[in-house]
């Protein structure tokens, strides 16, 4: 899906560019200098949701899709230029069930929170100064750096149990974990304060331990609690023996990563001018009439 996700974002990108041609010609808005040009500075408040798609060790069953929510602030601070930072929730999940792997009956799901700061460019350098001016389409990319919060659950006799404190692999991971997202997308300004942009992404992490499955398994025989046996080892839910201490239960040269595809809402707070003082976009000019003596 990450593949499709920003193949889709690319096909966009390059469509763009030629409406926003035809756009700017009809309105004329690069040829009149008087507007956008002194908004070297803004900042927006975006929100938006849209879908996830985890990829991993459990994801042999084609695409477990899931949801995203975020909230997050865009910083102007030269041409093409802008900060991005975002906070976000998500969820993930995968199974076994079904999958070439059947046989070792894994699962997982998770809740996890994310928080990143990038650097986006966009193709052009153009603000929406007014209403009237039409719509501007923009595309961009962008790459930052974050962190996840690593958090897999699943059930068992319907009852959920979180997996990192169950050790089942004998390893203590961390709650949480850097990421790399980058993505590209298109930005739709239809006034000078409101916008919308599709956005398609992907997360590298450097956890293997989003699903919970990583490395080998322990064995029954090393593992005292009953519960945490079960949860290490599901293959006799499926009438399969309980694997050997060593035997392989993931991939660990491959890190976990997740793909998102979003649609958000973008809000103008303030826009600035290139001496970094606050301009307001609806102010009104009053002139004082000369005083005529009679």
């Amino acid at each position: 899906m990450k593949y499709l996700l920003l193949f889709s974002c690319w096909c966009i990108g390059m469509v763009s560019p030629i409406c926003l041609n035809a756009q700017t010609k009809k309105s004329g808005y690069f040829q009149n200098k008087q507007f956008g040009s002194n908004i070297d500075r803004s900042l927006k408040f975006t929100i938006g949701g849209g879908i996830t798609s985890y990829s991993g060790d459990l994801n042999d069953v084609g695409e477990r899709i899931n949801t995203i929510f975020s909230g997050g602030i865009l910083y102007k601070f030269a041409p093409h230029l802008s900060l991005k930072t975002e906070f976000s929730f998500y969820q993930l999940s995968g199974t076994d069930v079904g999958g070439k792997n059947w046989q070792r009956n894994l699962s997982f799901q998770s809740r996890n929170f994310e928080g990143y700061a990038g650097l986006m460019y966009e193709l052009f350098d153009v603000e929406n100064p007014m209403r009237g001016q039409g719509l501007i389409v923009n595309p961009y990319v962008w790459a930052g750096l974050g962190f996840t919060t690593v958090n897999p659950y699943t059930t068992l006799n319907n009852t959920t149990y979180y997996l990192r404190r169950f050790k089942t692999e004998d390893v203590s991971y961390s709650g949480a974990t850097a990421v790399i997202p980058f993505g590209m997308g298109v930005r739709f300004e239809i006034s000078r304060r409101i916008g919308f942009s599709l956005e398609g992404a992907y997360r590298f992490t450097f956890s293997d331990y989003l699903d919970d499955v990583s490395t080998t398994y322990v064995g029954s025989a090393n593992i005292t609690d009953n519960i945490r046996a079960q949860l290490a080892d599901r293959g006799p839910e499926v009438n399969q023996p309980f694997r050997e201490a060593g035997a392989q239960r993931g991939n660990a040269n491959r890190k976990d990563g997740y793909a998102t595809l979003m649609l958000k809402f973008e809000y103008l707070i303030w826009p600035f001018n290139k001496y970094g003082k606050p301009e307001c976009p609806t102010s009104i000019k009053f002139t004082r009439k000369p005083f005529i003596k009679r």
